[in-house]
């Protein structure tokens, strides 16, 4: 028989024997919004079923007519019906599997347990004193129904974050605080007052409509300026060469519209993602909460960021103004290089990077680049730089859209140097500050090969000062 030692199996039956914890369920309006990918999927499906059939399918003008052939769109209905019953099903069947408790531990510190999965069935353990923050959200459609997800990160990254979708609203904030409460001494924020600070919250900034809509438009004039040219082009190729050149000009110019139309989306997106902004500081970190549609509630606990960069768009700069990003530790995907202010005058934009890492880099004077750099890259030599602060280094890069990235040292994982074939004729070379899962790589470009030696020199000396151990 298998033994292993330090086993206490005293401890193992009566943890058996002990009354497992009642799970909480999700809102049964789950399995309707886990479902909408399948039907989705089902709805491509039966396009490319009928697509041969689609000729067929003129029943609205035949109906007026009184003469409609239904056949072909009732089976593609049929099809997609049957398949949206089986999709909601197998969601049900999986939501009446699906729970969640808090078990309360000593000190004030608890555990998530969280099960889930219909075929393969996942049970997991969350300390919550692990958890880095609980974040509610609200997309649109769910919001519409008065629903909201609780999503946990953890320092680990995506795979590790628990994502409790959805539940009503007050409960999903009752279930922040709770959670809370169990992770630490402090209790969450109530969210019925979710945007209004509370006693012990500061309102750091908040962001009107009027100044976001301008900031992205100015951040987009480039966008602009090449939409404008392409319907000059168009309208002039049509008045000089008639209509019959239309095709012709449409065609060569469409790659050009796709890429427009893509980079609108992305800032209508990014409007509605930003508008309402609010930034709280509260006794756990800063609270952003924000979105038109789809609302965000996310907490940053300033332990966890890895760095922080302010970007000063050309026009912006004629303005004064500034934005702010920061990486986070564990951060998933959508969260890297988060907006912690879409938009700020640039004073107040480096007031804020000082009250979040103490760096102070309004009046920043930055080493340059090698003067050889003006080889490599002709416009922006002159704006590159390094600065080494007594916490952390700064990299300035980019002359139409000036970014100055701080990363603490302690942050700092490994310190390298690389040559290109071109900078090695140059006699340059470019440093690199490796950090951890969610942050940028800091790179500093095209330093003298002296000038770098001593970087990777001291930044590693540094490092090793600062690098905070467990």
């Amino acid at each position: 028989m298998t033994s292993y030692e330090g086993v206490d199996s005293g401890g193992l039956a009566a943890d058996r024997s002990a009354v497992a914890p009642r799970l909480r369920r999700l809102h049964p309006l789950t399995p309707i919004f886990n479902s909408w990918r399948m039907i989705g999927a089902a709805g491509a499906v039966g396009f490319g079923t009928f697509r041969d059939d689609l000729g067929q399918l003129k029943w609205i003008w035949e109906a007026l007519q009184g003469d409609a052939d239904f056949s072909t769109l009732i089976r593609a209905v049929a099809l997609l019906f049957v398949v949206a019953v089986i999709s909601i099903v197998a969601a049900w069947l999986s939501w009446r599997v699906t729970g969640f408790a808090i078990m309360a531990g000593t000190g004030h510190r608890g555990t998530l347990l969280f099960h889930r999965g219909l075929v393969v069935r996942q049970r997991s353990q969350v300390r919550l004193d692990r958890v880095q923050s609980v974040d509610v959200n609200q997309p649109f459609v769910p919001r519409l129904f008065g629903l909201a997800a609780v999503r946990l990160e953890m320092a680990a990254g995506e795979g590790a974050s628990v994502n409790l979708s959805y539940l009503r609203a007050p409960d999903a904030w009752l279930l922040r605080q709770e959670l809370l409460r169990h992770s630490s001494d402090e209790a969450g924020s109530d969210g019925l007052a979710a945007q209004s600070p509370r006693p012990g919250e500061e309102l750091i900034a908040q962001i009107s409509t009027g100044r976001l809509v301008k900031a992205n438009l100015l951040d987009g004039a480039s966008v602009w300026l090449l939409l404008l040219v392409w319907v000059i082009v168009v309208v002039g190729s049509v008045v000089v060469f008639g209509w019959a050149i239309f095709g012709a000009a449409l065609a060569g110019i469409v790659p050009v519209g796709i890429a427009i139309a893509v980079q609108l989306r992305q800032q209508v997106a990014s409007m509605m993602k930003d508008a309402n902004f609010r930034l709280v500081r509260t006794p756990t970190g800063i609270r952003i909460s924000s979105g038109l549609t789809s609302t965000i509630n996310k907490t940053i606990d300033l332990d966890r960021v890895q760095s922080i960069r302010v970007e000063e768009p050309y026009l912006w700069r004629r303005l004064g103004w500034a934005r702010v990003k920061v990486d986070v530790a564990g951060a998933a995907g959508g969260e890297q290089g988060a907006s912690l202010m879409p938009v700020a005058e640039r004073a107040d934009a480096f007031t804020l990077v000082a009250d979040v890492t103490g760096a102070r880099l309004g009046d920043l004077q930055v080493v340059r680049a090698g003067r050889a750099a003006k080889k490599l890259d002709p416009l922006g030599y002159e704006v590159a730089g390094v600065a080494l602060l007594a916490e952390g280094a700064v990299t300035r890069s980019g002359r139409w859209r000036r970014t100055d990235s701080y990363v603490p040292y302690a942050r700092v994982q490994s310190v390298s140097a690389q040559q290109g074939v071109i900078q090695r004729g140059l006699g340059l070379a470019t440093v690199y500050l490796d950090l951890p899962q969610g942050a940028s790589r800091w790179v500093g470009r095209h330093r003298d090969l002296t000038d770098a030696a001593y970087l990777v020199e001291e930044l590693t000396k540094r490092a090793r000062v600062h690098r905070v151990t467990p």
